[in-house]
């Protein structure tokens, strides 16, 4: 994987492009993203946002040439929101894949202070976790026959949130908890200086990120 410094550059530099670039300029930041994961062996999670991607391409493009509504109208602009914003959404999945302790020693390094750094420790970690859990809760809810996944269930939308999004909300609630509790374990608002067993420095295959980077803004010069 790239330097962990380096990834936060590059997810900084495509969320502030991303603001600005037209839709060509933000069909080719979505593609260098894409790139990115497939240089650090992330085939998998980069094939799955490619197919994301060209989903939103596809209905975009059939909403626009071959269907009119309001109400589509709104699911449009939805749409256009999307594709502007995966690009960045991209790139952070990849840094949500770095071990916990390599995050924190990279952030150390650039000298953030600790209670962003606390705070951005437990968020990059909680939605990865929260998923896993509402998969759980999910297969649990099937198991016992009130699932969303069944439609005899979709006539009493009452009984599905009591029994889906309860669990899920409370398991929110304790989950931010033990990530606090952890994080808080492993010295990281302690007032002294911090070391780790990952080696934090730029290596030659970095040259690709940087690369990447400059591909990023030269989006900018697209019309």
């Amino acid at each position: 994987m790239f330097d962990v410094r380096l990834q936060f550059g590059l997810l900084l530099i495509c969320g502030c492009l991303a603001i600005f670039v037209n839709e060509t300029g933000s069909l080719v930041l979505a593609a260098i993203a894409i790139l990115l994961l497939a240089c650090q062996n992330q085939y998998r999670l980069g094939i799955n946002w490619f197919l994301m991607y060209c989903g939103l391409l596809l209905a975009r493009y059939l909403i626009t040439n071959y269907l009119s509504d309001t109400f589509l109208n709104v699911f449009l602009l939805m749409l256009l929101i999307a594709l502007k914003t995966l690009p960045t959404i991209i790139i952070a999945s990849g840094l949500a894949k770095v071990p916990s302790g390599k995050l924190i020693a990279s952030l150390q390094k650039l000298k953030v202070p600790e209670s962003i750094l606390l705070t951005f420790t437990v968020a990059l970690r909680f939605f990865p976790i929260l998923r896993a859990e509402s998969k759980i809760i999910g297969e649990n809810a099937m198991i016992r026959g009130i699932s969303f996944k069944q439609t005899k269930n979709w006539l009493h939308p009452l009984q599905m949130f009591e029994h889906s999004m309860i669990p899920l909300l409370m398991r929110t609630i304790r989950l931010a908890d033990d990530l606090s509790a952890s994080a808080t374990t492993r010295g990281i608002d302690a007032p002294c200086k911090k070391t780790s067993h990952y080696e934090i420095a730029f290596q030659p295959k970095d040259a690709v990120g940087l690369a990447a980077g400059l591909g990023m803004l030269s989006t900018l010069w697209i019309v």
